[in-house]
């Protein structure tokens, strides 16, 4: 059987399109071409202060993570994570209020194309992984966590 973690990911290219007629609005790349066993270790999961209690817009937390220049993952990693749902982390299934979490990959913004903008996550739900992607506009709480890699 073959180690899926020595499965290199090239996180320069842009990711596959979401869905039919939509487009990449920005992709943040990382160091090239890396291998999923060398930075397993290194994911964790990041929260804006102003998450913790309350919420905040979509837009003001993605300009949040731009300025504070958070290692935020982009879709080739969510995409690699679809593909070997048993390399999710397992602490990622729960959030901090033993309720469901939804990780979000910031590294990518997708464009509908009704021209709407989105950020895609992965959720423990229902005793499975959900992939989908929520609206760059609505309202992201503590439930909300960035998938980041730690340097």
């Amino acid at each position: 059987m073959t180690d899926t973690t020595l499965t290199p990911i090239d996180t320069t290219q842009n990711p596959h399109i979401y869905g039919e007629l939509w487009t990449i609005a920005e992709n943040w790349t990382h160091d090239g071409v890396i291998v999923f066993a060398d930075i397993k270790e290194k994911l964790n999961l990041h929260l804006d202060p102003v998450q913790l209690g309350g919420s905040i817009r979509g837009n003001d937390l993605y300009e949040h993570l731009k300025e504070q220049n958070i290692n935020v993952l982009n879709a080739t990693i969510w995409q690699y994570l679809r593909d070997h749902h048993n390399e999710i982390p397992e602490n990622w299934k729960i959030g901090p209020k033993d309720n469901a979490q939804y990780i979000f990959f910031w590294g990518t913004i997708d464009r509908s194309p009704e021209g709407d903008l989105y950020v895609r996550y992965i959720s423990w739900t229902g005793g499975n992984w959900v992939f989908g992607n929520y609206l760059l506009s609505g309202n992201w709480h503590e439930d909300f966590p960035a998938a980041v890699l730690v340097k």
